[in-house]
């Protein structure tokens, strides 16, 4: 009976076929070859391409004769990650998705054993271990997942991992709140979260960058946070408006209390945080009746 199924699960991706969309941006010129060849190798049993999109690179040149047999297309000017996922999605061949970092961290020899679930998920997601990520990146993402676990009522194991598999609706059913730069990935999750799209966190390993990072530690972890919260108010908006209600209903009651034990009344300020508390809830309950339209 599990020969049954794995066969099923083969013959769903086989029929339909697989696109991996690498972005790239100043990247060694070795290391994306070399992620080429292990990705025609991880899928070598399926129809696949491979498209690399080159992001204006400024310190290396790419040959496409070198890439062997990946399609190369290139941005005049640098537009961001997620403009180079966008622009390999725009000529995609296939229905599934594989997406895979230039710089040699994920290992995407597991690309085979993603595949075979694609069957039962519509989108598998590498997870990496919070030890293998550096310490500095380790605290601003711990906290962004804590909030986007929270928005998406979901334990998720990895928000934004570079390495994914998944069926090109989740994109083309809300292709205009994608960003153009690295909250990208953490979109993707989100949306196939919060819009009931089947999702799988298969555990990977995470390996040292070869070469330099071009994620700013300050500004890329801001940005997922605003992208979160937009997203919740997209997919989620009682889960934002509620609690957020709830805390200003919390602070009324505590003025009120404070107001009676010294004045014997309440104050003006009790009032106006019982009529933001009851104005935000109402607010959540509208934006959740125009989500559902």
């Amino acid at each position: 009976m599990a020969s049954n199924q794995t066969d099923r699960r083969d013959a769903s991706i086989d029929g339909s076929g697989v696109t991996f969309i690498i972005p790239c941006y100043n990247e060694e010129a070795g290391t994306l070859s070399h992620t080429v060849a292990r990705l025609h190798a991880a899928a070598a049993r399926y129809a696949h391409e491979i498209i690399v999109v080159d992001d204006a690179s400024s310190r290396f040149a790419y040959d496409e004769a070198a890439l062997g047999g990946a399609r190369l297309l290139r941005h005049k000017e640098n537009r961001g990650y997620g403009a180079s996922l966008a622009t390999g999605l725009r000529y995609a061949s296939y229905p599934w998705i594989g997406i895979v970092d230039a710089d040699g961290t994920y290992p995407v020899e597991r690309f085979a054993e993603m595949l075979l679930l694609t069957g039962d998920y519509q989108m598998i997601v590498g997870a990496r271990r919070w030890s293998d990520i550096h310490w500095l990146r380790r605290i601003p993402k711990r906290c962004l997942t804590r909030l986007a676990s929270f928005l998406a009522d979901t334990d998720i194991p990895d928000l934004n991992s570079g390495m994914r598999v998944f069926h090109r609706e989740i994109y083309d059913d809300h292709r205009r709140i994608y960003p153009d730069r690295f909250s990208f990935s953490s979109t993707l999750t989100m949306v196939s979260l919060t819009s009931g799209y089947e999702t799988c966190f298969l555990g990977i390993d995470y390996s040292e960058r070869i070469g330099r990072s071009s994620i700013h530690p300050l500004k890329d972890p801001l940005r997922f946070g605003y992208q979160l919260l937009r997203l919740s108010l997209y997919f989620r908006p009682l889960r934002f408006f509620v609690p957020l209600s709830g805390l200003i209903g919390l602070l009324a009651v505590a003025r009120g209390v404070r107001d009676l034990m010294l004045n014997d009344h309440f104050g003006g300020l009790t009032l106006v945080l019982c009529f933001m508390a009851f104005q935000v809830f109402f607010f959540g309950l509208i934006a959740e009746i125009i989500n559902k339209k």
